[in-house]
């Protein structure tokens, strides 16, 4: 048999069956992609804790369906508040039609169920079940912030952040004093911090603030106005340093020891300083 050459085509005589057609992503293929995603959320939503993490399940599922999150509101964007009443809006957001079309369909489901987890999670007898809340604070501990980091991905931030000046308080006034400080700049934290974002303490003075789908530099600017808001609600002349580092393709926990090394520096740099690992 003679090989085809340039130009010529290849014509099957009478009765020859034809070669199958090379196979092609289909709808159906696309929905049960979407669909085999959908459940293992639900079952992400039947395991999770805390409600923080019930909005970081809801944000991974927008980005493994094609799309990505936003607060601001725009004509790629859904009218679907993905942060449940805990902050500012979180929508979904998608630039392809078939995206778009995809969130819609698969949204408002999942929704419905990240609402049943957070009435569960909120009703709870148990006021912490998993052990992932610092007992003080009422922020997420270690535990829970190791969970949070194993999550985080390219396009995400780590910020570490240490109260400088505590021991002074704890020793001038007393260790209650010190507490109040704690409890009151952790209430200060959580306020200010997005919904999508997961705030802990993770040492006597330190604290931790993940953001998720946020640059670097976009922490920065969110570590200002924590340390604006900080500065006009404090008791006490108690001052933070942060360290800052963006998730790479090396991993969040890389990203957490690059931060760690960003609060050094700004320690070094002194006081009530914020340094970017860039």
């Amino acid at each position: 048999m003679q090989p085809l050459t340039s130009g010529q085509v290849l014509i099957a005589p009478p009765g020859a069956v034809p070669a199958p057609a090379p196979l092609t992503v289909t709808e159906a293929t696309v929905d049960e992609a979407a669909s085999a995603m959908l459940l293992a959320t639900v079952r992400k939503l039947m395991r999770v804790v805390t409600s923080e993490e019930v909005v970081g399940a809801v944000m991974d599922a927008v980005r493994d369906l094609g799309g990505s999150v936003t607060p601001i509101r725009s004509a790629h964007t859904l009218n679907i508040d993905l942060s449940f009443g805990m902050g500012g809006p979180l929508l979904a957001e998608a630039d392809r039609p078939e995206v778009y079309a995809l969130l819609q369909e698969m949204l408002p489901a999942l929704v419905d169920d990240a609402k049943v987890s957070i009435e569960r999670i909120e009703s709870s007898p148990l006021t912490d079940p998993a052990g992932v809340t610092d007992p003080l604070t009422g922020l997420g501990n270690w535990t829970f912030t190791l969970r949070v980091l194993e999550r985080m991905t390219t396009g995400d931030a780590v910020a570490i952040i240490d109260l400088e000046n505590l021991k002074q308080i704890n020793d001038y006034f007393s260790p209650a004093t010190g507490d109040q400080v704690l409890l009151s700049f952790a209430r200060t934290l959580r306020r200010v911090a997005r919904a999508a974002d997961s705030v802990g303490r993770v040492g006597g003075t330190e604290f931790v603030w993940l953001f998720r789908n946020a640059t670097a530099v976009e922490a920065e600017s969110a570590l200002r106005r924590l340390r604006s808001t900080w500065e006009s609600e404090r008791q006490q002349e108690v001052t933070f340093a942060a360290g800052v580092a963006a998730v790479t393709v090396a991993g969040s926990s890389e990203a957490y020891i690059y931060a760690a090394d960003a609060l050094e520096n700004a320690k070094r740099a002194g006081s009530n300083q914020t340094s970017v690992n860039r």
